[in-house]
């Protein structure tokens, strides 16, 4: 496109019978006017133009910016559930195992002690029933047993709990025995025994194991003499311990 002042300085060469040069003038300062307010707009709207064209390549720049940066973004969102769903199965995972590991150490150790509880519950019926049986036959033995028989049983020397369920029989006895000497002086025609059952029921009563207070543990010697004594009361007296 020409410049303005291309077109000014442009000489045009005179002939005969030519235009009127005043006319010719006037008319190409009209033209020129105009082709310079076109070309100032041209100019303007090249510059704008310009302007529209950077921008537009800044937001394309920007668009494939963004659009990269969703994209990384999406990515790594992408990463982080699949990363985060990892170690929340790993966790639960190990979570789940260790649960079952102590649910499992619980039942073993729950199922030792039921063991352990039923075997004393065994042991602890064994032995009130071995009590129950001993002593059942000792108070048999001390129905028609006098004060000065009493006197005469050799104890183990360190059968604590026998001497101690002896010697309270002996006294039961002897409270006994002077309680109906003393009901016969006053009433003479009585029978002397008519409520032996009674005394025996109520000798029996102490002798339960519930009512025996703790006893230590029996030494090894003591063990032997209560083996021996038991044997004595069977009827095995030659096997009498002797004092």
């Amino acid at each position: 496109m020409l410049a303005p002042h291309e077109l000014k300085n442009k000489q045009f060469q005179k002939t005969f019978k030519g235009y009127s040069p005043q006319e010719v003038d006037e008319y190409l300062e009209f033209v020129l006017e105009k082709y310079t307010e076109a070309y100032r707009e041209n100019n303007e709207l090249e510059r704008k133009l310009r302007i529209v064209v950077t921008n537009l390549d800044e937001i394309k720049d920007e668009e494939e910016s963004i659009r990269s940066t969703l994209v990384s973004a999406q990515k790594m969102a992408e990463k982080i559930i699949a990363d985060a769903n990892e170690r929340a199965d790993i966790i639960t995972g190990a979570i789940k195992d260790r649960c079952d590991g102590v649910i499992a150490e619980f039942r073993q150790q729950l199922q030792a002690e039921k063991e352990k509880a039923w075997t004393i519950r065994t042991r602890i019926i064994d032995f009130k029933n071995q009590v129950y049986e001993l002593y059942g036959k000792h108070i048999a033995e001390l129905k028609d047993l006098s004060v000065n028989e009493i006197d005469d049983i050799v104890l183990p020397n360190d059968d604590a709990l026998v001497a101690g369920i002896f010697n309270d029989v002996k006294t039961r006895i002897e409270e006994e025995e002077q309680r109906r000497k003393s009901v016969r002086e006053l009433q003479p025609d009585k029978a002397p025994y008519e409520n032996i059952e009674e005394t025996v029921e109520e000798t029996a009563e102490v002798s339960k194991p519930e009512e025996i207070p703790n006893q230590p543990e029996l030494s090894d010697e003591a063990k032997k003499a209560e083996d021996d004594y038991l044997k004595y009361m069977m009827g095995d007296g030659a096997n009498a311990p002797k004092n």
